[in-house]
């Protein structure tokens, strides 16, 4: 399966020396405390996710989009959500656990994300949507506690920085994400669905602006058609390597919802327009 959805890769990455220190001393001290009361306001006392230094570094891992949904928060702030939740952890029908207190200050259980995809708020049919402490697993599944392994959870949401994980989601000529696999059955495919659902990915305005790429990418794919049909002058060769040039950079990582414009190319019917991803 060829992916749309763009993989965040933190593996290479790392954060500035000093922030990690600071990082690797407040675990230190939480594996010390032995009470539920205590961790939390060692956490609450600390947030260090919100300094400014290092939320710009998180920002620039993804070309400063949201990395649940590829917008860009021009004029308002993003959060830095705990992927796995620090202080409780929600199923989907509500029931509560335990949060991941120990991964609070660690910078891989990081995610820069948008408001809508991550604060609580009613959706257009008023109900109860964004991230917020949802981290669904798989019913019979185990919950991870501090020193298990986190690979052996089986959780819904779909994570950007597992690269197994952005390629279950794609997108329509509504500009509408849905599952990229069809079989309804399929744990792939709900775990697409919960995902949509919690992260609020089909939130109208998003919506709209990813219609608008995939009209765009339309209208350059028609131009490139017509140019295609015509004779190969010197002329039509300079503006069909334009027509390319614009489809490229709408599909690369650095630009805006770029995964909308590459589900389009791979899905168009053009050989040479799935070869420019």
């Amino acid at each position: 399966m060829s992916s749309t959805r763009r993989y965040i890769n933190i593996e290479d990455k790392e954060p500035p020396e000093v922030w990690l220190r600071r990082a690797e001393e407040l675990t230190q001290q939480l594996m010390e405390l032995d009470f539920q009361d205590e961790r939390k306001s060692l956490i609450k006392a600390n947030r260090i996710w919100s300094d400014s230094e290092f939320k710009t570094w998180l920002q620039s891992v993804s070309h400063n989009k949201c990395w649940y949904s590829e917008a860009k928060e021009i004029y308002s702030d993003y959060d830095v959500d705990h992927f796995r939740p620090k202080f409780r952890a929600k199923q989907c029908d509500g029931g509560e656990r335990e949060g991941y207190w120990w991964l609070a200050f660690d910078w891989k259980n990081y995610r820069i994300s948008g408001t809508i995809g991550n604060r609580p708020h009613s959706d257009e049919n008023d109900g109860i949507v964004g991230k917020a402490d949802y981290f669904p697993l798989k019913d019979g599944c185990s919950p991870a506690i501090c020193g298990s392994d986190l690979r052996d959870e089986i959780i819904y949401l779909l994570d950007p920085t597992d690269p197994d994980d952005p390629p279950l989601l794609t997108f329509d000529e509504t500009g509408h994400s849905q599952p990229a696999v069809a079989d309804e059955d399929t744990f792939d495919y709900k775990r697409a669905k919960v995902t949509i659902q919690i992260l609020h990915l089909n939130y109208r305005l998003l919506v709209d602006e990813r219609k608008k790429i995939w009209n765009k990418c339309n209208m350059l794919l028609s131009k490139a058609q017509n140019i295609m049909r015509q004779s190969r002058s010197a002329t039509r060769k300079a503006e069909l390597k334009f027509v390319f040039k614009e489809l490229r950079e709408m599909g690369c990582e650095e630009a805006e919802l770029s995964s909308t414009a590459r589900a389009f190319l791979q899905g168009c019917g053009e050989v040479w327009a799935r070869d420019l991803i």
